[in-house]
């Protein structure tokens, strides 16, 4: 994870990035595994290489246009994440209608607007619509949660965390197995694998907070269990 943090103020930020591009890399950075995952839902019909290309193209594109990621602003219910992947949306549609031409294909019904769709467009239009999208909080959910337990690992192998820890909470949040049934698989008893598991939780809230903390989606005296059970509850999953 990026040791660059946003202070407190960060809509001001967002709004001074044509001043301070180098901070353009960093938010991009911060969402662009949510991006990914979020262009892979709406283009799961697509090749996978195609997909893969887009993605590739369209941070690419974001990373340079910081006088349109500035144009976001603060709202009810807002948050950067969605303009920027209604940004990217727009982008992927764009690269797509152009990797299409050879084929005379065309979008389907729910992206295609009938003409060319600019990157831009969108900082002069409401995205409240898009606000809700399902497919937006998932993405990102899961692209915190991966990178959270990718710091988990990382700390098995540095000594910082036990890999049966690791173990437990992995078959526990994603093998969806009860604590007996993983004490049994593993050898160990009832109470070893829950303190096992509760450290492991422990350390998975850590860094998921801190994650949130980064991206302002969360206040800097908020609870690390919270933040892990708001992140969870997106993948309909319990910490």
């Amino acid at each position: 994870m990026t040791a660059v943090t946003f202070p407190a103020t960060r809509w001001s930020l967002i709004a001074r990035l044509p001043e301070h591009p180098q901070h353009v890399a960093v938010l991009v950075g911060l969402y662009a595994d949510a991006i990914g995952a979020y262009l892979a839902m709406k283009l799961s019909g697509e090749r996978r290489e195609r997909i893969e290309d887009t993605v590739q193209e369209v941070l690419l594109d974001l990373l340079a246009k910081p006088e349109v990621l500035a144009k976001a602003t603060p709202g009810s219910g807002s948050r950067f994440r969605y303009y920027l992947m209604n940004l990217a949306w727009l982008s992927a549609r764009n690269h797509l209608r152009h990797a299409r031409r050879r084929d005379h294909s065309s979008l389907d019904a729910r992206s295609s607007d009938g003409g060319p769709a600019r990157i831009d467009a969108l900082a002069d239009e409401s995205s409240a619509a898009e606000t809700g999208d399902a497919a937006m909080d998932r993405a990102w959910a899961l692209s915190v949660v991966r990178q959270a337990l990718d710091d988990l690992q990382r700390w098995t192998a540095d000594g910082t965390l036990e890999p049966e820890a690791f173990a437990v909470l992995e078959a526990n949040l994603i093998g969806g197995q009860g604590l007996r049934e993983i004490g049994v698989a593993m050898g160990m008893s009832a109470a070893t694998c829950s303190r096992r598991l509760a450290r492991a939780r422990m350390m998975l809230q850590r860094t998921i907070a801190d994650r949130l903390r980064l991206a302002g989606e969360l206040g800097a005296n908020d609870d690390a269990g919270r933040a892990c059970a708001v992140l969870l509850e997106s993948l309909a999953v319990r910490c």
